[in-house]
């Protein structure tokens, strides 16, 4: 059984009130099965008991998605990769391989957007930092000026406010012309829209 996890994962948010899910015992079944495939196919080999183990496989990863736990997308991650290198390219574990792939590629989504959902939750939509998030989503290529005059506050708090949505992987700032710009990623997109409809200013 995977043990219950408490405190904070590197995946992301604390997951000890996730216990109750039942995705740890989901979890444990189908990476049992992959765990006893060394690459010779005496497990899951047959097209048909793939296809099973892949459908199953599916659905707890949707489950884990919706569910933003990113504790077990991770773990989950961490174990179709350790399987992939026992197996034998092109041998009896082909179509397991491709499966494989496809479901890391899956899991790897999941954990993203699980990860985008922790963010929004524990960036404050009353920080700095948040208003200025929503302010760039709001105005692609918003120069740092504009954003301090917007949000009238000084350039100092601008530049940590970014600097942090930069990590975080939120914002980004590129040179147009003569001045350079900020516009939001993807995943700060998400998360300035989620902010602007929580919490708007």
């Amino acid at each position: 059984m995977v043990a219950s996890r408490t405190g904070t994962s590197p995946a992301g948010p604390d997951t000890a009130t996730q216990s109750s899910t039942g995705l740890e015992q989901g979890l444990e079944v189908w990476a049992d099965l992959l765990r006893q495939e060394s690459g010779d196919g005496k497990v899951l080999g047959e097209h048909t008991t793939v296809a099973r183990w892949a459908a199953a496989v599916s659905r707890w990863l949707v489950d884990a998605t919706l569910l933003a736990d990113a504790a077990n997308l991770h773990q989950a991650l961490e174990i179709m990769r350790a399987a992939a290198v026992r197996l034998r390219p092109g041998g009896p574990t082909a179509q397991l391989e491709m499966a494989l792939l496809t479901l890391a590629e899956v899991a790897r989504a999941g954990l993203d957007r699980a990860r985008q959902s922790h963010l929004a939750d524990t960036l404050d939509p009353n920080s700095w930092a948040a208003r200025m998030l929503v302010l760039v989503c709001a105005r692609p290529h918003i120069t740092s000026a504009d954003i301090v005059s917007e949000l009238r506050t000084h350039e100092a708090q601008i530049s940590r406010s970014g600097k942090s949505l930069v990590e975080r992987g939120l914002l980004v700032k590129n040179r147009h012309g003569r001045s350079k710009g900020w516009h939001a990623t993807p995943r700060g997109a998400a998360i300035a829209q989620r902010l602007a409809d929580r919490a708007p200013y």
